[in-house]
């Protein structure tokens, strides 16, 4: 399900010191170019044809492109940028088998400039599909696996210019951008608990009752608890870090002292279970607690801290589930 969470302030002006350059550098770009070398470095190594070694570079690239998505505010920054992180990750966002697909161009002779013509077939679920089920040292897989790897660093790099251009909007608007990254929080929450969890676990209302690991996000790799762990080490970046002023700082200013304490806990304790799993307990009753954990992290973000800092949030099911 699309859920598409939309702000608006209450009667009295919420005038807020959100975050500060430090925090805009050190959590939003420092985490895109951590991904950014991550890209550079699975290209080296698949360029070498070193398939463990890409493998192991493959779970760095997760754990770090995820913080970069779990942040994603650079579509409220500018709408050009809305549908970026779609030409790198399509994760529960496209019925399409490309692994049927990429099979197909692996045996042809096609071109790849041309047979690769479709941002999904160089996304880091194509490069997981390649690395993982595929033979790197077979020239035509080799050709294919650098052309997703050097996509995907592309976008990112995008990514870090665009956020570097907008970064004064970003700083300066503190309502708005008080605003964009609670609702980042929500969003991300959300997706997490439903999709990356609950879809698994035969918990999220599409699969209620009926659990296959086959749906974790990165199932070919079991990087699906790496890539659930590093969500939730972004929200902590942007909530309760010690080395710059985070949201959780604002909320404490205003007043919001009892729910950002809450939403913390219930956090670390998210993180907490995450770090004793594997790949296996997602759809077992390891993967329920982490399923009620993350959802309550969700309610707290939601209904707690939205209303306590004056935001009146309104859930539209964009897709009717």
């Amino acid at each position: 399900m699309k859920r598409i969470i939309v702000l608006a302030t209450l009667l009295f002006t919420f005038c807020v010191d959100a975050v500060d350059k430090a925090f805009f550098e050190q959590v939003i770009v420092h985490n895109v170019e951590r991904s950014i070398v991550s890209a550079k470095q699975i290209s080296t190594s698949i360029k070498q044809g070193k398939s463990k070694k890409s493998q192991a570079l493959f779970t760095q690239l997760v754990r770090n492109w995820k913080k970069v998505e779990t942040t994603y505010m650079l579509g409220d920054l500018n709408e050009d940028f809305l549908d970026t992180p779609r030409y790198i990750d399509i994760f529960h966002g496209n019925n399409e088998d490309i692994k049927a697909q990429l099979d197909l161009i692996i045996g042809t002779n096609d071109d790849l400039s041309y047979a690769l013509y479709k941002h999904s077939h160089k996304t880091i679920n194509a490069l997981e599909y390649l690395l993982f089920t595929q033979d790197l040292s077979n020239a035509r897989v080799n050709a294919m696996a650098l052309i997703m790897a050097k996509s995907i660093e592309h976008y990112l790099q995008e990514i870090k210019s665009a956020y570097q251009t907008h970064q004064a909007k970003f700083v300066q608007d503190e309502q708005f951008a008080s605003a964009i990254l609670l609702n980042t929080l929500v969003n991300s929450a959300y997706a997490l608990k439903e999709w990356r969890i609950g879809d698994v676990a035969g918990l999220s209302k599409k699969y209620k009752g009926h659990a296959d690991a086959r749906r974790a996000e990165y199932a070919i790799s079991q990087n699906s608890t790496v890539a659930i762990l590093s969500i939730l080490q972004a929200h902590k970046q942007v909530i309760d870090a010690s080395s710059h002023k985070d949201f959780g700082d604002v909320a404490r200013k205003f007043g919001a002292i009892k729910e950002i304490n809450k939403t913390i806990d219930l956090l670390n304790q998210a993180i907490a279970q995450v770090e004793k799993m594997q790949e296996q307990d997602l759809p077992n009753p390891k993967g329920k607690l982490l399923y009620q954990s993350t959802n309550q992290l969700m309610q707290s973000y939601y209904l707690s801290l939205m209303s306590k800092l004056g935001f009146v949030s309104k859930v539209l099911d964009a897709d009717g589930d």
